[in-house]
């Protein structure tokens, strides 16, 4: 697989070839779903998050996408997540953290292990509170107002917290780089 590929380089004469995609980045997402879900999800939850990843991708195919794999990453990711709410399934940033480990048993590009590494330390090493909340709202999905009244805090804090959380971690990370 290419990580340079693009959603563009998929056209052939102003037609999509979805066909193709599928066979170039097919095991890519199939390792990103078995890793992420953690053995937690069915193998025909698996196969449903996996074939929804290219009907996303299929939907959005007029869109400028450059980084074709990490797209394709997120959505899956996303997916998952969405299954685990609907199953009701809690996962605690700690159990996603582990996950990452796992991406040295995937062929990623070196840049991208990099990347994520150096966010996952990033992650570890920020306040509890922002911890806690940072956890609630991306792996367990939690809505700003139930994390509002898991936390006892008001509404607009969590909001205004993950927004610094947000810029802290990015300026963190860029002055890594």
């Amino acid at each position: 697989m290419n990580n340079k590929k693009q959603l563009k380089d998929y056209y052939e004469n102003n037609f999509f070839n979805i066909d193709n995609l599928i066979d170039d980045f097919l095991p890519y997402v199939r390792k990103v779903i078995d890793n992420y879900s953690m053995d937690i999800l069915s193998a025909e939850d698996k196969e449903e998050i996996l074939s929804d990843t290219f009907f996303v991708i299929w939907k959005n195919r007029d869109k400028e996408i450059i980084l074709l794999d990490q797209y394709l990453a997120g959505i899956a990711k996303n997916l998952i997540k969405e299954k685990y709410k609907k199953k009701n399934i809690n996962v605690d940033i700690s159990e996603v953290e582990n996950v990452l480990g796992y991406y040295d048993k995937i062929d990623l590009f070196s840049d991208e292990r990099e990347l994520i590494e150096n966010l996952d330390l990033l992650i570890k090493n920020i306040k509890q509170e922002d911890y806690q909340i940072l956890n609630l709202f991306y792996y367990n999905n939690k809505s700003i107002k139930e994390i509002s009244e898991e936390l006892e805090i008001s509404e607009s804090n969590v909001t205004t917290r993950l927004y610094r959380i947000r810029k802290k971690l990015r300026k963190m990370f860029d002055e890594r780089r």
